[in-house]
């Protein structure tokens, strides 16, 4: 295998019949389900951290290769596919399909003496939940207040899954329904992924 090659951290739930994708976990599995989990690869996560001083500088850098308005704190900008979210005082992450936003080497190029650029595309897994029950399945786990009016569409901030460290955005909704993609460390992507199934098959949960 090609050492650069992305392996999904969760290939190896494909021994669980009950975890493969198309499985309906949970009670409701013969009806519509409530939430659907899947994880959404491939993908490039760069995050940005500007020095105390270049802040400014380093948002209207980043905002030029953007080609958005930068985003507010704790919230984000684009769409469901590229976006930028802005999830602490001078850190934006840049979440995109490869290919989408430059790559790391570019863009360090580009920030020089205003900001660092690291690469977390290899070492993060990012999970899509959606559906009518997706904030009920992650409030299981999650201490954010995910009522609309307290985390709407187009919030992205830091926050726990359990105790484990996240980055949590509420994206555009589809089909009218709420969507949410959660970034974890990839050591503890099968942990996480598990957790959800299992908190969305009372409502019925699809795996994507």
């Amino acid at each position: 295998m090609n050492l650069l090659e992305r392996r999904s951290a969760l290939a190896g739930l494909a021994a669980h019949a009950h975890l493969k994708p198309g499985t309906m976990p949970g009670p409701h599995a013969a009806e519509k389900p409530a939430v659907s989990i899947s994880e959404r690869r491939p993908l490039s996560i760069l995050q940005i951290s500007a020095f105390a001083a270049t802040i400014d500088a380093a948002a209207v850098r980043l905002g030029a290769h953007v080609g958005l308005p930068m985003p507010q704190p704790n919230r984000l900008a684009g769409d469901n596919d590229r976006n930028v979210r802005a999830i602490g005082p001078g850190i934006w992450q840049w979440v995109g399909a490869p290919g989408t936003i430059p790559d790391a080497a570019t863009l360090r190029a580009s920030l020089a003496g205003v900001a660092t650029v690291v690469d977390l595309s290899h070492a993060r897994t990012a999970l899509r939940i959606q559906g009518p029950a997706a904030a009920r399945t992650l409030a299981k786990h999650c201490g954010l207040d995910l009522d609309t009016r307290k985390f709407p569409e187009g919030s992205a901030t830091n926050t726990r899954f359990g105790l484990l460290g996240a980055t949590l955005a509420r994206l555009a909704p589809v089909n009218g329904m709420p969507v949410f993609e959660l970034l974890v460390f990839r050591g503890y992507a099968e942990f996480v992924f598990e957790a959800l199934v299992e908190s969305a098959s009372e409502f019925g949960a699809a795996i994507g």
